[in-house]
């Protein structure tokens, strides 16, 4: 594996959307297992002070889990995913852990500043929620803006995802892998400005459930078609994350052929 980042060969919008359609054929149940995942764990897991960022890492390194897996033993993707996760939780674990202090103090300092500027400006430039929000399950109020954090944090903030890709294949070295994610994002502006554009997107559609001119059942459905979205938005940019850093770093351009389902061997050998 070649640490060093590079510039990706052109044309990779194109040659990653085919690829992740490819992987995402090859076991689809298990790709929306993940979206699922992603979907309760924003749900119904509280997220308080930075506990969203291990949780993150953890999301985040079970996802690369199931795309290596489909990619490298389409077969036995259920049970490489989990062999996969389980050979790599350490590492990770070691990285939620140091994010999670790093935040921890970044997110205290900036929430003193918020309540100090609040306090002088007597909250006037603060957006209320619109009556019919506050009606929605706890699930769902809570469960959007977690959904986009964790997008935001895990997907699109620059330099992440090369952190945590190189955690999972050389070993917990934070300070060393961000910066060399960092560079990768900026030897490849045009894919940059494509996760930046992701990040922005998060920033305006976190809040918007509170101000839709809708009631009831419509703005239930609403929510959910946001939540949803937002699942399927981490499968997919997620994907090209993990294709980007394995053309990157290991110089791979195609996905590994496709290896028949252990079902299929069993059922030739009887």
């Amino acid at each position: 594996m070649n640490l060093q980042p590079k510039t990706i060969d052109p044309g990779w919008a194109k040659r990653w959307t085919r690829q992740s359609v490819e992987l995402f054929r090859r076991a689809p149940g298990l790709a929306i297992g993940v979206m699922t995942l992603f979907g309760l764990v924003n749900a119904f897991i509280p997220q308080p002070l930075a506990l969203d960022v291990p949780i993150t890492v953890f999301m985040v390194g079970l996802l690369f889990s199931s795309l290596r897996a489909v990619d490298h033993d389409s077969g036995n993707s259920w049970a490489e995913t989990l062999a996969s996760f389980r050979q790599t939780a350490r590492d990770l674990a070691h990285l939620a852990r140091d994010a999670f202090l790093i935040m921890l103090v970044f997110g205290l300092a900036i929430g003193l500043i918020f309540t100090f500027y609040s306090a002088v400006t007597h909250g006037v430039v603060v957006v209320k929620s619109d009556p019919a929000y506050l009606h929605l399950p706890g699930w769902l109020r809570n469960g959007v803006p977690r959904a986009g954090n964790m997008l935001t944090l895990g997907i699109f903030l620059p330099g992440v995802i090369p952190l945590i890709f190189l955690t999972m294949s050389v070993g917990n070295q934070p300070l060393m892998h961000y910066v060399t994610g960092y560079k990768a994002a900026m030897l490849n502006m045009r894919l940059a400005y494509m996760f930046l554009g992701g990040l922005l997107a998060c920033s305006f559609l976190m809040p918007i459930l509170r101000q839709l001119p809708l009631q009831g059942a419509a703005l239930l459905l609403a929510g959910c078609v946001l939540m949803a979205g937002f699942a399927a938005a981490f499968w997919w940019f997620g994907a090209w994350g993990y294709l980007w850093c394995r053309e990157m770093f290991e110089g791979t351009t195609e996905n590994v052929k496709a290896t028949a389902k252990q079902g299929s061997h069993v059922h030739a050998a009887a």
